[in-house]
């Protein structure tokens, strides 16, 4: 069992120290040609001037004086107590002195908290620091490389380490500052541009539950729990990408434009190529309230749809994180937000999770006149099938005429006014039938629309305590509200 564990150990140490490997193959270079071992984990380059010795060295750069033996084994010196003027040492990071390297908060919107207080703007960020986003909810925070990460809604992430290894540089007049940190997502989702010009002691580095992702100079996205299973994402922007799962000790490159899901219970990272940006030019850019339906484009691909809202051009100010299920006639529902301009991005997400590349469009979210009730429910029923909701319904024209097949929306929310937990949510295609979901018992409010804009009215379900469990079927489910 001891060998075992051990073992597993191993294997995960070396998907975490693959990373460093082929990230960052300059900080192995300077390595003496004979030492294999120092490719098997992060070290920095000390370079012996002539007034060094060994208890010196120790002394200055060591966390303690034991830790030489270890260098020296590292190093493979025929004499541990032997060093010579230029000769370049590779001292692992484990042994070396460090320093804090704190970062700072750039912005916060909405309910976000450090380390479960309100965090307030230009407050440090430290080794143990924790950011939680609420529901509509962002924030920015800047690392001590000048990286930043934007934390999304509903997230928890978490700094585990942000330090500085101070080691002289070439000319060895100076010393020069390496950066290592890591990060770990708890919950939800966060999107990093990594500093391009800091000297990293390891890659910046992004930690799940299921997955390890070492950046450097690189746009990306990172998300842990959106499937089953708690798999986690990763997709490239800018730059490349390691994806390690340490459960699998397997992992894969991912260059510019790919992305990949990591699940604990498969051994290959697959590699995927992301969606390209949809086009937002035939989306209107008025949102109307208080119906506040936003169309979604159509985009070869594209099985659902992510919808960000921000008050800024940069996204630092994220208000809004939406999914718009299906391809075609899918709408956002923005009733929520305050009138005024807003910019949104959308991107595509592919059948597997993974979400391509944005499209930026400014938009003014204003009232506009009160619907018209188009058409009503005659007949509806509610299912409970492998614990999803499912709502059938039919329908009548205002006129008396049968309600025409088409693809409709259904706005899902906790309110009769619709701006409560609102969900967009699509019905199958040419159906009057739509999926809502793993509803808990309580009350509900709906809205229907068609993909030519005809519109129901709001109408009120309740689902019981047992819900799923021993009822499993409820008839005449809608009633309409005035």
């Amino acid at each position: 069992m001891k060998k075992q564990r051990f073992n597993q150990s191993v294997r995960a140490r070396a998907a975490t120290l693959l990373i460093a490997v082929l990230m960052f193959p300059a900080v192995f270079a300077q390595a003496p040609s004979g030492a294999a071992s120092a490719a098997k984990e992060p070290s920095l380059p000390y370079i012996v001037k002539t007034s060094d010795s060994v208890i010196k060295v120790s002394r200055d750069i060591l966390i303690k004086s034991l830790a030489w033996q270890e260098v020296a084994k590292f190093n493979q010196l025929k004499n541990a107590n032997v060093i010579f003027p230029g000769q370049t040492l590779a001292i692992p990071l484990r042994f070396l002195k460090f320093s804090p390297a704190n970062g700072k908060v750039i912005s916060a919107q909405g309910d976000v908290t450090l380390q479960d207080v309100a965090m307030q703007t230009g407050a440090a960020i430290t080794d143990g620091s924790k950011i939680k986003t609420g529901l509509n909810s962002s924030a920015v925070i800047e690392l001590a490389d000048g990286s930043r990460v934007k934390i999304l809604p509903g997230s928890l992430a978490e700094i585990v380490t942000s330090r500085d290894y101070a080691m002289r540089d070439a000319s060895q007049s100076g010393s020069t500052n390496w950066f290592s940190g890591l990060m770990r997502l708890t919950e939800g989702a966060l999107e990093a541009i990594a500093s391009k010009t800091a000297k990293r002691a390891t890659p910046l580095q992004v930690e799940t539950a299921t997955s390890l992702i070492g950046v450097r100079g690189t746009e990306f996205r990172v998300a842990i729990g959106e499937t089953a299973g708690k798999t986690s994402r990763a997709e490239v922007l800018e730059g490349r990408v390691r994806a390690d799962n340490p459960a699998q000790a397997s992992g894969a490159d991912l260059p510019m434009g790919t992305g990949a899901v990591v699940n604990p219970l498969e051994k290959e990272v697959k590699v995927a190529a992301l969606l390209p940006a949809p086009d937002l030019s035939g989306v209107p850019s008025e949102v109307l309230k208080p119906l506040g339906s936003w169309p979604m484009p159509t985009l070869a691909g594209a099985s659902a749809y992510a919808v960000q809202i921000a008050s800024d051009a940069q996204f630092d100010k994220i208000v809004r994180d939406l999914k718009v299920i299906g391809n075609s006639g899918g709408t956002a529902n923005l009733a929520s937000l305050p009138d005024g301009n807003w910019f949104a991005r959308v991107r595509g997400i592919d059948a597997v999770g993974l979400q391509g590349f944005n499209s930026v469009k400014l938009i003014a979210v204003k009232n506009g006149p009160v619907p018209v009730t188009e058409w009503r429910v005659t007949n509806s029923a509610l299912r409970a099938v492998n614990g999803l909701t499912i709502l059938d319904w039919t329908g009548q024209l205002a006129d008396g005429q049968p309600l025409p097949g088409g693809n409709y929306t259904a706005i899902l929310a906790g309110n009769a006014a619709l701006t409560q937990s609102p969900q967009t949510l699509q019905a199958a295609a040419g159906q009057s039938s739509v999926v809502l979901g793993d509803l808990k018992p309580g009350v509900y409010f709906i809205r229907l629309q068609s993909a030519a804009g005809l519109s129901s009215q709001t109408y009120r379900f309740e689902l019981s305590g047992n819900w799923a469990q021993t009822v499993f079927d409820q008839l005449f489910a809608l009633q309409a509200i005035n």
